[in-house]
């Protein structure tokens, strides 16, 4: 069997499927992509049993081809090839020989029977909703993920749709992203779900390389997104969401705007010098004025005063320097709103002309 292909043709499906597969699997057949050609349809496949991601391509293939082939080694060997190069794959027992130019390649392949593809599922809410709108609801919210923390619903991001308004919201138990938008365009609904921190990273990697609206499908416990010729097929974290509105702070007397890139840049020149693990740093706040400081085992000190419009009392409080950049890096305002109620509690960042997202970090103690 044979399959001669433009290097284009097979490079950009392979690389949407890619990113599931891990580098590293406890079964050989995982670290391959599945394919399938036919009726001039090229069908890839990655998986690592909790995300499934295929892409399809219009090809000028009369043959019916099945196996699966070393997903990172085809993706790496097409990559090294010239623009445009043609590409022949001839598929054998137990192996594809690959020829393009002078090159030539030899893989061994896996029979298609063994790779754990995805059941279809009886889904119970299908709707269609805007690409931008989902877009902005995961670059907003996906940083504040867990890794593998044993509360297992934090390792995600939760979503829930209500008459058209859009809720987002993802937490480590240290710090809190939230986004909420209410669509005028359309009035469906979803349940809470909890879709896992790897099939949140690839939805927003395929959500960046496109345009029109997002087809969702919703079962008990799987949810498939078509996005253009991609789907994504992942399955959702058993569990509930923790009740995000109780962390949310009150409208606080304290509270200033502050130059975003002033506020990012103190940050990062201060924490140079803070504890390399914990990252911490002490805000002090007086008449007109925020002191950002930090200090090391080592020793070694760093403080840098910024000129603020505040007029509220004097406070100090700690915080993670890391936490307050990765939130300053999702807000695309010029201008930080920064608010405390007082200086035992969570921090409260948003964007004063984007009133969609708000970001809620926990104090630390230095």
């Amino acid at each position: 069997m044979y399959l001669n292909i433009n290097k284009e043709d097979l490079l950009n499906p392979l690389a949407k499927v890619i990113g599931v597969i891990e580098r590293r699997q406890t079964l050989p057949v995982l670290s391959n992509v599945y394919l399938l050609v036919k009726n001039n349809l090229l069908t890839l496949i990655g998986t690592d049993l909790e995300v499934q991601i295929s892409a399809k391509i219009q090809i000028d293939c009369n043959e019916e081809i099945k196996t699966t082939l070393p997903g990172r080694k085809l993706l790496d060997i097409c990559r090294s090839l010239p623009d445009e190069s043609k590409i022949k794959l001839n598929f054998q027992e137990g192996k594809v020989l690959i020829n393009s130019g002078k090159s030539r390649f030899v893989l061994r392949t896996l029979p298609a029977a063994e790779y754990p593809l995805f059941d279809e599922l009886q889904y119970i809410n299908e709707f269609s909703i805007n690409r931008d709108v989902l877009f902005k609801a995961f670059t907003k919210t996906l940083f504040c993920m867990a890794q593998q923390d044993v509360r297992y619903y934090l390792n995600g991001l939760m979503l829930q749709i209500s008459n058209g308004d859009v809720q987002a919201v993802a937490s480590d138990g240290h710090r809190l992203a939230l986004f909420q938008h209410q669509s005028e365009e359309n009035d469906f609904s979803m349940e809470q779900i909890i879709l896992p921190r790897k099939g949140a990273q690839e939805v927003l990697k395929l959500l960046d390389k496109v345009k029109n609206d997002v087809d969702v499908k919703v079962a008990k416990s799987h949810i498939k997104l078509t996005i253009d010729d991609v789907q994504l097929n992942a399955k959702l974290i058993d569990g509930r969401f923790p009740d995000f509105k109780n962390v949310l702070p009150e409208e606080s007397e304290h509270n200033f705007n502050i130059d975003k890139q002033l506020f990012k840049s103190a940050l990062s020149r201060v924490s140079i010098l803070s504890n390399e693990k914990y990252k911490g740093i002490r805000l002090d706040l007086s008449k007109q004025l925020m002191t950002i400081n930090a200090n090391n085992p080592e020793q070694d000190e760093a403080d840098e005063e910024v000129t603020i419009d505040y007029d509220g009392e004097e406070m100090s409080m700690g915080f993670n320097s890391s936490y307050l950049m990765d939130a300053l890096n999702v807000i695309e305002s010029d201008l930080v709103y920064v608010s405390f109620t007082d200086t035992n509690s969570s921090c409260l960042l948003e964007d004063p002309t984007d009133k969609s997202s708000r970001f809620v970090i926990m104090p630390m103690r230095l």
